[in-house]
């Protein structure tokens, strides 16, 4: 019986160990130095501490990529768990990739090793799988929610973000579907940035664009859904062949991306301390009334406003009403907005003027305005008093009582416009046939050929295409020269803007294409203008170091140095450049 319990046991064990399946894969066994290879880690389990090979002779071009999937077929399941690396050789010769290892309830497995022939480079290499791989892996739409739980008319910020990886492009996109807020108050943040940054994604360096930015302010409590944004993008890929400087030329694929809807939970307001003042008022506020002038003569009027100020929902809150003794008389409200959308939801000034008429003189009290609101922040209600006002009116009254109510006198209604006249003739002097009558008339028919001149001379600089072309690259080209002596420290931008002003210092003075913009086309031009050797060779260099060293580290003294270099050549060749 023991030796039954040990060979069922060893039985349980072995099987158990053959359900878990680890493996490590590539899509070539054969590649040349200048291709990629994909190597993908599979397993079949929720392993976890997992550890890749060392990958000698490789470097890792991109990756980890961590995928899983998880299926039901007729009440079976299948699970995958996989890790992927996009690898670039480093020379040529027998490569082995060595066994990675992963670690399940305890116990640890690893994968086979196996072998990779790398030949020389060949003219037209293959990428690492399909073209279509790379836009998936590298172009991500995300929307990032400030507040996922915000509470009722509490502001949350959603930001709409494309994160495209450093070995991709993209060459614009369309919005085939803008998100809709159904039971939210919006409003777009005016995005003019437009700046593409740096950052991570998954823990990968990415860059990205903020595509649209806005403010909801929740306007139902429960669950509420966000729909998504999607895009359809035009993503540039390396095609595998290269251009006269040993760049990879694009190739254009379109992918589809989606932000992915979110879901809001929407906070009811607490009923517990609630103020009798409370009209809906949500954020941080300050709040005050006051008045134009508090002394006045009977009749005159005055302004009393009433202002809210702060950040939260001043657009869709109500502002607490103003009262006042029955003698003064008082009209309907003018609201005065002065409001903006910020990244903190909606700030500024709302505010109700009222005008008000005093009928006759004495002292009058404004009664004390309560306001309340709710500050998200503190999670309380809270209240501010804006006390009584003293408004002061002189002189007699202005009304005459009929009937228990104040009426206008109409035999005074008028009484401050004058009804009679004191005009006085004035004196003129003939202006035609003066000095200046006969100035102005000559110097209208002497401009007659200055106006013609300027006609012909702005219709000849239209005409000349190619002179403005020219003016206009070379504008382009002390542009970009300044933008480089501002990118100092920064060799990918620095590099890019210095090859731009040299580009265009060409176009300006051989007048030649960007087609035809070849180091050897432009050597044969620039002897053929009778360029000296030395600065034809300074340029020549400059212009090679320029293309190749956005791809390389460099330091802020080769920076200065090589810009203090492009000012001096440029400067030469200007002059020597008939």
């Amino acid at each position: 019986m023991k030796r039954v319990a040990i060979l069922f046991l060893l039985f349980i064990t072995t099987t158990l160990q053959a359900q878990v399946s680890f493996t490590g894969t590539a899509t070539r066994d054969a590649i040349a130095l200048n291709e990629r290879l994909r190597v993908e880690f599979k397993m079949n389990v929720d392993g976890d501490q997992f550890s890749p090979p060392s990958f000698d002779g490789f470097r890792i071009a991109s990756g980890p990529i961590q995928g899983i999937s998880q299926s039901y077929v007729n009440g079976k399941g299948t699970f995958t768990k996989s890790y992927t690396y996009i690898l670039a050789p480093e020379s040529t010769g027998t490569k082995t990739i060595a066994a990675a290892t992963m670690t399940y309830k305890g116990e640890e497995y690893t994968t086979d090793l196996f072998t990779i022939q790398v030949t020389q480079a060949i003219e037209e290499p293959r990428e690492a799988g399909s073209t279509r791989e790379i836009p998936e892996q590298n172009i991500h739409l995300v929307a990032e929610v400030s507040n996922e739980t915000p509470y009722l008319n509490e502001a949350i910020r959603v930001v709409y973000k494309l994160y495209v990886s450093n070995n991709s492009g993209i060459d614009g996109w369309t919005e085939t579907d803008s998100p809709k807020y159904a039971d939210f108050w919006s409003q777009n943040i005016d995005n003019r940035d437009q700046q593409v940054r740096r950052g991570t994604y998954k823990g990968q360096e990415y860059r990205y664009l903020v595509l649209r930015e806005v403010i909801l302010y929740p306007q139902k409590t429960g669950k509420l859904n966000i729909e998504p944004l999607v895009l359809d993008v035009n993503v540039q890929v390396p095609s595998g062949r290269r251009d006269f400087f040993g760049r990879s030329f694009m190739t254009s694929e379109r992918l589809r991306v989606t932000a992915g809807a979110r879901a809001i939970d929407v906070k009811d307001l607490p009923l517990a301390g609630r103020p009798a003042s409370f009209t809906g008022a949500v954020g941080q506020f300050d709040f005050t009334v006051a008045l134009n002038k508090a002394q006045l003569e009977a009749g005159e009027s005055l302004t009393a406003s009433v202002t809210a100020s702060g950040t939260g929902n001043l657009q869709l809150m109500q502002l607490p009403s103003l009262e006042v003794p029955a003698r003064l008389e008082m009209y309907e409200p003018e609201r005065v907005d002065k409001t903006r959308t910020t990244y903190s939801g909606v700030r500024g000034s709302i505010t109700d003027n009222y005008t008000i008429v005093p009928q006759s003189g004495g002292v009058y009290n404004l009664p004390d305005v309560e306001f309340s609101y709710f500050d998200p922040s503190a999670r309380r209600y809270k209240t501010i008093n804006s006390g009584e006002t003293r408004i002061e009116v002189s002189g007699p009254a202005v009304t005459a009582p009929v009937a228990g109510t104040n009426v206008l006198d109409a035999s005074q209604s008028f009484s401050f416009i004058k009804t009679t006249t004191s005009l006085q003739p004035v004196a003129t002097t003939p202006f035609y046939g003066t000095i200046v009558y006969w100035s102005i008339l000559g110097g209208i028919f002497l401009l007659i050929p200055l106006v013609l001149l300027v006609k012909k001379r702005r219709h000849v600089l239209e005409s000349d295409v190619q002179g403005r072309k020219v003016r206009k690259a070379n504008k382009l080209s002390k542009r970009y020269l300044s933008e480089a002596r501002k990118h100092i420290g920064n060799a990918e931008l620095f590099y890019e803007s210095l090859e731009r002003a040299l580009h265009n210092f060409l176009k300006s003075k051989l007048k030649i294409t960007t087609a035809e913009m070849t180091k050897q086309r432009v050597d044969e031009l620039l002897q053929q203008r009778y360029v000296q050797p030395e600065a034809r060779q300074q340029f020549m260099e400059l212009l090679s170091s320029a293309e190749m060293a956005r791809y390389a580290p460099a330091t802020n003294t080769s920076m200065q140095q090589d810009y203090e270099k492009a000012s001096a050549v440029i400067n030469q060749l200007d002059k020597q450049i008939n």
